[in-house]
């Protein structure tokens, strides 16, 4: 490329700073436009539309629209990205009319640069959705059980589940209430571990808080297993062991664990259209006769929170939560 700051635009140059290449297909090796706002590849892409960016031929003269859409998209990045004031201002030739000549300026370059570096942060997110609640029952009579249910997120794809991640989506898990319907110590030790050490949490596309609550003994707390860290396989994002009661009780644990559905089905690198949140409660009390029947019922709901959309239009869609 000959792009240099109060030089002419070239073909090349735009071509460069919209695609990364003199073609339709965005080049993932070198930076640009289209695979941060339009589809884009794995943890790049908004899915915008990009229509006003198409690459224009070595013989072309680059318009004053193509130039202005091109710096439009950027500043929508930009934007969502930062905020306001991280914008190109008029300099930049957002504004330029038709007829005028375009020169070329460095911080256009530079923030087509930034809007790649900073694909997975935003400044802000949209509304949140709180999900209807649900009743789990956990109960056993035996020394040692499991009992584990299952909550599910669904996209309508891979991209959309993409783009809602890449935007700045979250989704996350409340437990509300946790009641003790045998009082038992057991189940009092079952109810502490939901409703005080566990809580809630939630996954973001590269991180995770996981708990919300405090307490007990942390065997496992990720909070790096965001959308883009999930596989089909199960990963635990919490668990905690029991510190609350006797030593009778004290291998107990609960944990929340999370995977996906078949991954890239889109083509784009997704890691799948569906979520599946499982939680886990472990009894391994080695202590029989001790007060040992479990009867408890946990109240929960999955909640999400929208990207934002005064910078962005919505690609994503709204999940179906069962």
């Amino acid at each position: 490329m000959a792009y240099s700051s109060g030089g002419l635009i070239q073909a090349i140059d735009y071509n460069y700073l919209a695609w990364g290449g003199n073609t339709q297909t965005y080049n993932s090796t070198i930076t640009n436009t289209a695979q941060v706002m339009g589809v884009g590849f794995g943890f790049r892409g908004y899915g915008q539309t990009i229509s006003a960016i198409a690459p224009v031929t070595n013989t072309t003269t680059v318009s004053a629209a193509q130039w202005a859409g091109l710096v439009y998209l950027v500043n929508r990045g930009l934007g969502h990205q930062s905020g306001a004031a991280a914008q190109l201002a008029s300099g930049s030739n957002i504004g330029i009319t038709a007829g005028a000549t375009i020169s070329a300026f460095a911080n256009v370059s530079t923030a087509v640069g930034t809007i790649n570096t900073n694909a997975n942060i935003w400044t802000t997110q949209g509304a949140t959705t709180t999900g209807l609640t649900f009743w789990s029952n956990i109960s056993g009579t035996n020394t040692t059980f499991e009992n584990i249910f299952t909550r599910t997120l669904t996209w309508s794809s891979g991209d959309a589940c993409r783009y809602f991640f890449n935007c700045g989506g979250k989704v996350s898990w409340v437990i509300n209430n946790v009641i003790n319907n045998n009082s038992t110590l057991r189940s009092a030790d079952l109810v502490t571990q939901w409703a005080t050490y566990q809580a809630g949490g939630t996954i973001f596309n590269t991180s995770s808080t996981p708990r919300t609550g405090a307490g007990g003994t942390v065997n496992t707390g990720s909070t790096t297993l965001g959308y883009w860290a999930l596989t089909t396989a199960t990963q635990t994002v919490s668990q905690i062991t029991s510190a609350n009661y006797r030593y009778e009780y004290n291998q107990d644990y609960t944990n929340v664990r999370v995977r996906t559905s078949t991954q890239n089905a889109s083509g784009n690198g997704d890691k799948g259209a569906v979520i599946y949140l499982d939680f886990g409660s472990y009894m391994f009390s080695t202590y029989s006769g001790l007060n040992d029947a479990v009867d408890v019922r946990i109240n929960h709901r999955i909640d999400y929170t929208e990207p934002e959309s005064t910078y962005l239009n919505v690609s994503w869609g709204v999940p179906t939560i069962s």
